[in-house]
């Protein structure tokens, strides 16, 4: 079984840890990031998850990167940009880097995947899909037949993609947006929860949901939409 050293001690290092030690894809012996991020103040070695948390300024003295595989598990922070830095970072190093691929996902062996990518359960993948490097792809995400995912995206959990479409790279697609066949995407797109894109856009556009509007529950609006009766009046 591989070695592998997370980088990150964040949520999203915690969510790829736990579904690592699951599935005993890997044998993860170690975590590591900026020393700034360390509490020196700490009595002992520092640690994480119980295994060692070395600053990444020095990590390839303690674990040689011919002996283990690198993962970096951080967000979108900076629109992907930060965790496309310290892929970079760590490749320079040296380090291979690993991929995560939900043994609960669904897909066959048409799967083309890059480096660095985090694939979660009950993710839909159908053949021709291509997916770049460093990409983060949360459950339930359904990517249609021949559609391209470019290097440096997230997909959020429940994300559904059309058949034959083109995410560019660094793109943010959000919760249960939905994203229809044969549209293309340019390269750092944002698309928000529950958004709904029908046509191609380029580099950079920016799409929000408008958010449900919020009533009170006695409210007469609400009592309107429901027929219910005011609260509190006889029957």
């Amino acid at each position: 079984m591989e070695k592998l050293v997370i980088f990150g001690t964040g949520m999203i290092s915690d969510v790829a840890f736990h579904h690592f030690v699951r599935d005993g894809l890997y044998q993860v012996v170690a975590f590591t990031c900026d020393a700034a991020w360390i509490d020196a103040d700490k009595d002992g070695a520092p640690t994480h998850h119980g295994l060692p948390l070395v600053p990444f300024e020095e990590v390839e003295r303690t674990y040689p990167p011919d002996e283990v595989t690198m993962f970096v598990a951080l967000g979108y922070h900076e629109l992907n940009a930060l965790r496309v830095r310290k892929c970079s970072e760590s490749k320079a190093k040296g380090f291979r880097l690993a991929s995560y691929i939900s043994p609960k996902s669904d897909h066959g062996p048409w799967l083309d995947v890059g480096e660095n990518c985090l694939i979660l359960d009950s993710v839909g993948i159908q053949p021709g899909v291509r997916i770049g490097n460093n990409v983060s792809i949360w459950n339930n995400v359904l990517i249609g037949h021949h559609s391209v995912i470019e290097d440096d995206c997230w997909l959020a959990a429940g994300a559904t993609i059309g058949g034959a479409a083109v995410i560019g790279r660094g793109s943010f697609i959000g919760l249960n947006a939905t994203i229809g066949g044969h549209i293309k995407l340019g390269f750092e797109c944002f698309l928000g929860a529950s958004t709904l894109v029908l046509k191609s856009a380029p580099a950079q556009s920016v799409f929000i949901a408008k958010a449900t509007e919020k009533f009170r529950l006695e409210s007469p609006e609400f009592l309107r939409m429901t027929m219910m009766p005011a609260i509190g009046a006889k029957r």
